[in-house]
């Protein structure tokens, strides 16, 4: 029961990278956008599509971060008042309800990003295609599922030791 938390403790990391960066990549562009607009006269065509992406990549990476956090809101007021076995079996209700839902969204993500709607989406700006952008959302589904997978084992030992 310990490959899941453990995974999901090395993808965080990963993930908080990948998040500067997005950071930095976001506000380099913005800053560059602005020079070449001010300075030199000729923005970046581009510059606002391409920021709206990562602005979308960035969202969803700390999503992720924030599912592996348990930084989410929640409403606890009925499971407070459960006594200890039930809000333990409660939570594990709860991690395998969420476990459920994103493992039908990645599988539902992954067939719309190989659809040929998304394949015939450009960019406008680039031409390029959206495709490869939009391959976020079911790397989202999947790292927030290892995420979930982890709490979920981690409500499950626990409530095993509480059992017995």
């Amino acid at each position: 029961m310990n490959f899941f938390p453990t995974l999901s403790g090395g993808l965080v990391r990963l993930e908080r990278w990948a998040s500067r960066a997005l950071v930095l990549g976001f506000v380099g562009l913005i800053v560059v956008n602005v020079a070449m607009r001010y300075v030199a006269g000729r923005p970046l065509v581009y510059a606002e599509e391409l920021a709206a992406i990562l602005l979308v990549w960035l969202t969803l990476v700390a999503v992720s971060i924030s599912i592996r956090d348990k930084a989410q809101i929640g409403v606890t007021l009925v499971s407070e008042a459960l006594p200890g076995t039930a809000r333990r079996a409660l939570e594990v209700l709860v991690w395998a309800l969420i476990a459920a839902m994103l493992a039908l969204l990645l599988r539902q993500g992954v067939i719309w990003v190989r659809s040929p709607a998304v394949a015939f989406e450009q960019i406008i700006t680039t031409g390029w295609a959206k495709a490869p952008f939009f391959t976020i959302f079911p790397i989202f589904c999947f790292t927030a599922l290892i995420h979930t997978l982890g709490h979920l084992s981690e409500a499950i030992v626990t409530l095993k030791e509480h059992l017995k």
